[in-house]
């Protein structure tokens, strides 16, 4: 027998806005990691999750890509898991 719970959301709209953006956070970090995952293989070389978190760790604040029209680091005002999970899903789904 299998138990569940359905849990609505009802979000603020200050609320729905940063789920949105955390999506998209998420989104983008992958798409990211996935086209430096492939380039690293393509590269010959053996890429992994870990090694990419602290690639990316090493530009998130700095790298233009990753900042807002103003020069600052958008990433800050997003919680950090929307932009650390993608390298594990990224591990998990290579290795199926």
């Amino acid at each position: 027998m299998h138990l569940t719970h359905k849990i609505a959301l009802r979000p603020a709209p200050e609320q729905a806005d940063y789920f949105k953006r955390a999506c998209g956070t998420a989104r983008r970090v992958w798409n990211w990691a996935l086209a430096e995952w492939n380039r690293q293989y393509a590269a010959g070389q053996k890429p992994n999750a870990m090694a990419l978190k602290r690639q990316f760790n090493a530009i998130k604040y700095s790298d233009s890509d990753w900042l807002d029209e103003n020069g600052q680091p958008w990433l800050e005002g997003i919680h950090r898991d929307a932009h650390s999970q993608p390298f594990a899903h990224l591990q998990k789904a290579w290795k199926r």
